[in-house]
């Protein structure tokens, strides 16, 4: 299989690039970078022959890949995910998908009527912390109630896109994907009542960090904050009526901890660990599974799903 980056990103480099020896399925790789972006040498870590594009649209136009991976900025995905539908390839998109609830519908639409994936790279999700930890509620008969996030960091260099609006830049668009992914997963049902509030924002009324409330069915929640001003956390606390649990670096771990989970149930503490592993490699080896089975639908109901919660948040804000 041919793959097509679309973005030299420093997520490509760092977090795609170290893997794709262990992706036997892929057996050449096609990077297109930014027309003004130079080449450096991390593209030569690569063991799978090599195929360089200079800008985005040769990259589309000439590579013949079969699957491509989006990884620009924000404001850029719905555009190139028409061009490489249109041009039938597979397509992957780095969060968020899109910006707007009606683009994700008509990628989906493309997608659907040309039989090809789709999907939105929310990796956490494929860490097996994430399996553990719903094997615990199993296994207690009990059922997660209310989720608290939180996903804030130091403030990035001022150069970094997620500054600028119109690239697609703040906080939530940033972070969003976490914030309505992890109900999704735990709930499996659509949200009800959304409640957001904007904590900070730079003079040109880009939020840099907000708290949100989602209410969903059965008397559920997703409680968070998420933002670019604190010192760095990044935690998950489940409640339901049987088990507590709480876990750090849920939304992003390094490839080698086997993170500990902390549970208490019936008045007594306890901690199992999760097993190490890489949320991008685990999630690229699921996509190259639904590929292998042509078994699209529930990467396009994910997407749709947490596309459709962020435009209730936006249009409640």
């Amino acid at each position: 299989m041919k793959i097509l980056f679309i973005g030299y990103s420093n997520l490509i480099k760092k977090r795609i690039i170290p893997i794709l020896k262990d992706l036997t399925e892929i057996d050449t790789v096609c990077i297109a970078k930014y027309a003004s972006q130079s080449w450096d040498d991390d593209y030569k870590q690569i063991t799978q022959q090599v195929e360089l594009h200079d800008d985005y649209e040769s990259g589309i136009q000439y590579s013949k890949a079969e699957l491509a991976y989006i990884s620009t900025t924000n404001n850029s995905h719905f555009e190139l995910a028409q061009s490489t539908l249109n041009a039938d390839m597979h397509t992957i998109i780095d969060k968020p998908a899109t910006l707007e609830l009606t683009e994700t519908e008509e990628l989906i639409n493309i997608a659907k009527q040309k039989n090809l994936l789709l999907s939105e790279s929310v990796v956490y999700l494929y860490h097996p912390q994430l399996n553990l930890i719903r094997s615990l509620f199993e296994q207690g008969k009990a059922e997660p109630k209310h989720l608290t996030v939180m996903f804030s960091f130091p403030p990035l260099n001022p150069d970094n896109f997620r500054y600028k609006k119109e690239l697609g830049g703040g906080a939530f668009l940033d972070t969003g994907a976490y914030a309505v992914s992890i109900g999704r997963y735990f709930f499996n049902s659509q949200v009800q009542e959304t409640f957001f509030i904007e904590n900070e924002s730079d003079n040109n009324g880009l939020d840099l960090s907000y708290s949100l409330l989602l209410k969903y069915p059965e008397g559920r929640s997703v409680a968070g904050h998420f933002g670019f001003t604190t010192e760095y956390i990044n935690r998950l606390s489940i409640l339901s009526e049987k088990i507590n649990i709480d876990v750090d670096r849920i939304f992003t771990i390094p490839d080698n901890i086997e993170n500990v989970i902390r549970i208490c149930s019936i008045n007594k503490s306890y901690e199992v660990k999760a097993e190490a592993g890489n949320t991008f490699k685990t999630y690229l080896q699921h996509i190259l599974e639904c590929l292998s089975s042509n078994n699209f639908n529930d990467l396009y109901s994910a997407m749709l799903s947490d596309a459709v919660t962020r435009d209730i948040i936006i249009k409640n804000k």
